[in-house]
């Protein structure tokens, strides 16, 4: 979704201020519903994607709602982003943008001790979303797992720290998992530890593959050089959104929501894609 706004470095340190949600689309009834709160699309149901700033009660809008961030400031959408003067628009877009987060930011300053208030790790709902997020995003997937409840929360207790950091923030896309039958299903492993298992998702997101695996009794400062030294190492190689969903459509491979797709535009897409 319109990458040039959200992974510039003036949209990414104005974000610092704001708790950023990233809602996967179809996966959830409920979040099916709250969407429907902010925007739908003229068939009266949500599309398959939506961007909107929002007030810290999580209801009311600061901006307008729209399928984008280009679309709300005023950018050029990604399909029309070779057209003529579009960078120049889209440039212009952003810089609005983040001078709105920016005001935004300094209505609503938060509580005075939220500073240095304890921050939870930004996961995934779940095992199978996790692994395909992180496919879509280039990036390897942090497992945190354990059976035991009790154990799992000082798993996390450890990590949270390690994850805002400068270093690591941002590197990784993160789950926990307390069942070995989920783990099973989606990373090529053998029977799990407790512990942490930086993984490599497949490309379409359908498994994944273990790069790293630490002990729960592995110390902070080891967990911090030695999943460094395994983000250092992961290089994937870019993909090109069109041959890659054109690739994967040729294969058969498709992703099967929680929800009905109700994004006619995107069917239809799918649909003249699929024409010889």
């Amino acid at each position: 979704m319109d990458r040039s706004f959200l992974s510039g470095k003036a949209t990414i340190d104005a974000s610092r201020e704001f708790v950023c949600i990233r809602l996967p689309t179809y996966e959830s009834r409920e979040e099916v519903n709250f969407l429907k709160t902010l925007y739908v699309s003229t068939t009266g149901e949500i599309a398959n994607t939506m961007f909107a700033l929002l007030s810290p009660d999580g209801k009311t809008r600061l901006s307008e709602a729209d399928r984008s961030p280009a679309q709300v400031f005023g950018g050029v959408i990604n399909r029309r982003s070779g057209q003529p003067g579009a960078t120049e628009q889209n440039e212009a877009a952003a810089a609005r943008m983040v001078e709105t987060m920016k005001v935004l930011s300094l209505a609503y300053p938060g509580k005075k001790d939220a500073a240095g208030a304890h921050r939870a790790l930004p996961y995934l709902s779940d095992l199978r979303m996790a692994v395909n997020v992180a496919a879509c995003d280039n990036q390897p997937l942090l497992v945190i797992y354990a059976e035991k409840p009790g154990e799992l929360q000082a798993l996390e207790k450890v990590l949270e720290p390690l994850a805002w950091t400068e270093e690591i923030i941002g590197r990784a896309v993160y789950v926990t998992v307390g069942d070995a039958e989920e783990y099973g299903r989606l990373i090529k492993d053998k029977k799990p530890a407790a512990g942490y298992v930086l993984v490599a998702p497949e490309a379409y997101g359908r498994h994944a593959t273990p790069l790293l695996k630490l002990s729960s009794a592995e110390k902070p400062e080891s967990i911090r050089k030695q999943l460094l030294a395994s983000l250092a190492l992961y290089n994937p190689s870019p993909k090109d959104s069109d041959k890659h969903e054109a690739a994967g459509l040729e294969a058969g491979i498709q992703w099967q929501p929680k929800t009905p797709i109700t994004d006619r535009s995107r069917q239809q897409r799918g649909r003249a894609r699929r024409r010889p």
